[in-house]
């Protein structure tokens, strides 16, 4: 009952934004204008606005000749000063956290996170969630299922705290909030033993009405998922008994804090032990009210989707919207479209060929035009300015005047031996269909590009039961096929012979957890877990190529 009150309460004030949304989304260039001058105005004394003279700027066209197009690199020097504790760098409003994000691999990037920008952040969430919400009403009859990262990692220099921006929001969020509608403890998510981390959210979340699985990262979920159905024994022993048995070591204070979630309950062991007894100790079985998954579902994500049928039966998944630390890019409207987040941040974007260029034109939202792909480029409250977060958005639709985006791939993640540039949503779609042709179970894949003895694409993919030697062979065949669909320079190249037929190599099983695994270890969130599907990172090549099934026709180069 008080669950229902909180949605309805939430719905009340979400469509409030809604309205202003609809209203901006009729004249998307005046409210990106005024969006504009709404951030900079308050950072004109600061040091960067000094410098770029905000306190002369009255358009748009006076902001894009006096600030430069920015990476993290061209204003790594002033985050490096408010880590310091320097106040009036780039914003006047001192940032409470920085939010690390890196990928998988390479040094951690400080995003600053201030007050102004987490309003601007949560605007585009409460768009996002009222028409979620209205979308799967019965989401409301439980709780959700979330998954996020430790608040703090550690501290600056300066005494400030950085780490994840999700486990953040989630530690400002309401005590009644986190009781009642996302109640999974946060000391959860502060395990350090990787295995003991996941049996730990499933000793919780299996005691409760899950109705939602909202989490970034659709590995992650699918992972959960293989983890309840391996731990299904242990888990409904510790219901049953009133314990709590992981596998590996957990802090007293988690313990603690899940104490509640560990009453012994008869009757709920028999109820698993009955779908255990019957096949049915999956995810939609374990948790029947579970009406919805939200997580990332485009672009190299999609493949992990495959999984979510044999996982979790026939809940409906909802894409959970682009953005980042950096930033929240779209919000979603319903029916799977997502529109420019007008309202959270100021907007302007490249066409995908301009962006090496000196001076490339720079368009606002409503300059777009359908079909085209463009990098995205982000100013917010928190101190990014033009900022080219490397990601490239494909004009779907319209909603009124404002674009509807998709997310492609990320920027430079191409491969182009003789011209053909191959990117990594053309590779993840031929993959997928070559794997729903052979009807292969893959668990996970990367291409790498490899120029001995000729130039060729290499297949690496993990598939749930082995593969012989006449499978990938098949596989590799398939796949040239499949990429020249996609890509039709690709089957040029193959044709005149600048590009040697593709290969295809077994990993052994496991290898996609196990370098997750390696990767939270190493202290990398699970949402930041993107191991690219087209040339991955050098790191990332070198476990993968130490788990070949089968290494002798292989040398890499």
């Amino acid at each position: 009952m008080i669950r229902k009150i909180l949605y309805k309460a939430f719905s009340a004030l979400g469509s409030s934004e809604v309205k202003k949304f609809e209203a901006d989304s009729r004249n998307c260039e005046q409210a990106q204008k005024q969006r504009l001058i709404e951030i900079i105005t308050p950072n004109s004394e600061t040091e960067f606005g000094k410098k770029h003279r905000f306190d002369l700027i009255k358009t748009v066209a006076d902001y894009q000749k006096a600030v430069p197009i920015n990476e993290y690199d061209d204003l790594s020097a002033y985050i490096e000063r408010m880590a310091q504790g320097e106040k009036a760098i780039l914003t006047a409003e001192s940032p409470f956290m920085f939010a690390t994000t890196s990928g998988t691999t390479g040094s951690s990037k400080y995003i600053p996170v201030n007050n102004a920008y987490i309003k601007e952040f949560r605007r585009a969430s409460v768009i996002s969630g009222y028409n979620l919400f209205r979308c799967f009403p019965a989401v409301a009859n439980g709780v959700a299922l979330t998954i996020f990262s430790p608040a703090e990692d550690g501290r600056t220099p300066g005494g400030i705290p950085y780490g994840a921006i999700s486990g953040r929001l989630y530690l400002t969020e309401p005590a009644f909030i986190k009781k009642y509608v996302s109640p999974l403890p946060y000391e959860l998510f502060l395990i350090k033993d990787y295995e003991s981390r996941y049996y730990a959210i499933l000793r919780c979340a299996i005691m409760m009405p899950v109705s939602i699985i909202y989490t970034l990262n659709p590995s992650t979920i699918a992972l959960l998922a293989r983890r309840l159905e391996t731990h299904a024994q242990a888990l409904i022993a510790d219901v049953r008994n009133g314990t709590f048995t992981p596998p590996g070591p957990v802090p007293a204070a988690a313990i603690n804090a899940i104490s509640r979630f560990t009453e012994a309950n008869p009757h709920r062991a028999k109820e698993l032990a009955s779908l255990l007894a019957n096949g049915q100790f999956r995810a939609d079985k374990v948790w029947p009210m579970l009406t919805l998954i939200s997580c990332w579902t485009k672009a190299a994500a999609s493949f992990y989707l495959q999984d979510f049928p044999a996982l979790y039966g026939n809940t409906a998944v909802a894409d959970i919207t682009y953005g980042a630390s950096e930033g929240r890019g779209t919000v979603g409207i319903g029916s799977e479209q997502q529109a420019l987040a007008i309202r959270s941040h100021f907007f302007e974007f490249v066409e995908e060929d301009e962006i090496k260029k000196p001076n490339p034109t720079v368009l606002t939202g409503s300059q777009l035009q359908t079909g085209k792909s463009y990098f995205i480029l982000f100013t917010t409250s928190a101190g990014l300015y033009r900022y080219n977060l490397n990601d490239i958005m494909k004009v779907v639709g319209w909603h009124n005047q404002t674009p509807l985006l998709e997310f492609q791939h990320k920027g430079g993640n191409i491969s182009s031996f003789t011209g053909e540039k191959l990117t990594e949503s053309q590779v993840t779609s031929a993959v997928q269909k070559t794997a729903a042709d052979l009807g292969l179970n893959t668990r996970f894949f990367s291409v790498l590009p490899e120029f001995r003895p000729e130039p060729h694409y290499v297949l690496l993919i993990e598939n749930q039961g082995s593969l012989s030697e006449k499978q990938l062979l098949t596989a590799a065949s398939y796949l040239d096929e499949n990429l020249g669909v996609v890509n039709s320079e690709y089957a040029t190249k193959r044709e005149s012979g600048r590009l040697a037929p593709a290969k295809a190599l077994a990993l052994t099983a496991g290898t996609y957890e196990n370098v997750r695994k390696r990767l939270v270890e190493q202290g990398v969130p699970d949402a930041q877990i993107k191991i690219s599907h087209l040339n991955p990172k050098k790191e990332i090549k070198e476990i993968l190529l130490s788990r070949l099934a089968k290494t002798e026709s292989f040398i890499a180069g």
